[in-house]
């Protein structure tokens, strides 16, 4: 084999091997295509996300502020209100004295009665 052989040979194997790269190359650029398109659908889905996360934080804000205004003042007029009722409201064990005090009194008119009622037979 000659040079101009060897050198057709290597030439040869250089115009195998670009091709191959080209091939190659085509192939990433068609691989970076799709990913580009990925990229791009992944894109519009975080500005789908970024627009339900503010509708929720606009949302959160609302409630809070209802909260704030209108639930919060409610039940404090509901707590000052049974702060009120435990001031005027007796205590138990004074009702309890005061429901003796009252079984024991209509014993004594239910007596005084029967009494007062045989005393006016016999006369």
């Amino acid at each position: 084999m000659n040079n101009e052989e060897k050198i057709l040979e290597m030439l040869t194997e250089l115009s195998k091997g670009q091709a191959e790269m080209r091939a190659d190359i085509a192939e990433l650029k068609a691989t970076q295509v799709k990913q580009g398109e990925q990229l791009s659908e992944q894109g519009e889905q975080l500005a789908q996300i970024n627009d339900r996360l503010e509708e929720l934080d606009d949302r959160s804000l609302r409630s809070a502020v209802m909260l704030e205004n209108q639930v919060l003042p409610q039940l404090q007029l509901l707590y000052e209100g049974q702060v009120t009722l435990q001031q005027t409201l007796a205590p138990k064990e004074r009702v309890e004295v005061l429901e003796d005090d009252v079984i024991t009194l209509k014993t004594v008119v239910k007596s005084i009665s029967n009494r007062l009622a045989a005393l006016e037979k016999a006369q």
